[in-house]
């Protein structure tokens, strides 16, 4: 089945030109591409608004920024927090390569459309520790990768990109490869509702950009 997956999301960037970085292949991969009529400004702006994630994505219900371990209660609040060096709360709380995430996510996803009130599911809730690893404004790429365990075990990392389609739209593309042992157990147990959840962030972001 997983190949059937790559080789659908291949088909779907080859018809557009992926503004992804190269990525080694690795155990499985998660990926979702979608065109989207809405300026890729807006788009970007949405993917970085961390708070308002609750307010429409079924997948990632939460994100809390978090330069070091800490309470992890602004995850549950479901807001976002950027802290510096010693661990305090900065004023600029816009997100930064080097700092860490704490996501909470719904493996698979809830059933769209969800809204802040929208309740998670206990039994499907996921929370994981990341790192962030590349934003750039100018390509409009971000991406993440866990730290929840050493990277020789476990090395996962979720790549977003946007780019401009011939016809004016906004091109959304997302994947994740995971590599090391620890993979073959989470490609066991998650690797449907990892696929699932990433169609879901990218349908109801193309829902949340088109209709706002």
């Amino acid at each position: 089945m997983q190949w059937i997956l790559n080789l659908a999301f291949a088909a779907c960037v080859a018809a557009q030109t992926s503004n992804l970085p190269y990525i080694a292949p690795g155990i499985f991969q998660a990926a979702a591409n979608i065109s989207i009529d809405a300026p890729l400004l807006t788009v970007w702006n949405v993917i970085l608004d961390f708070p308002a994630y609750p307010d429409w994505n079924p997948f990632v219900r939460s994100v809390a920024l978090w330069l070091e371990l800490g309470d992890i209660s602004d995850v549950q609040n479901r807001s976002q927090v950027v802290a510096d060096a010693l661990g305090v709360r900065t004023a600029d709380q816009t997100p930064g390569e080097n700092r860490r995430l704490w996501i909470q996510a719904q493996i698979p996803p809830l059933p769209s459309p969800v809204n802040s009130d929208t309740p998670s599911n206990p039994l499907h809730s996921e929370l994981s520790f990341e790192n962030i690893t590349h934003i750039d404004t100018s390509t409009r790429r971000i991406a993440w990768r866990t730290i929840m365990l050493p990277q020789p075990l476990l090395d996962a990392e979720r790549w977003q990109a946007l780019s401009t389609t011939d016809d004016g739209k906004t091109f959304y593309e997302s994947v994740e490869v995971y590599r090391g042992p620890v993979s073959y157990v989470v490609d066991l147990a998650f690797a449907q509702g990892l696929q699932e959840g990433f169609e879901a962030q990218a349908a109801a972001l193309k829902d949340r950009t088109e209709n706002s």
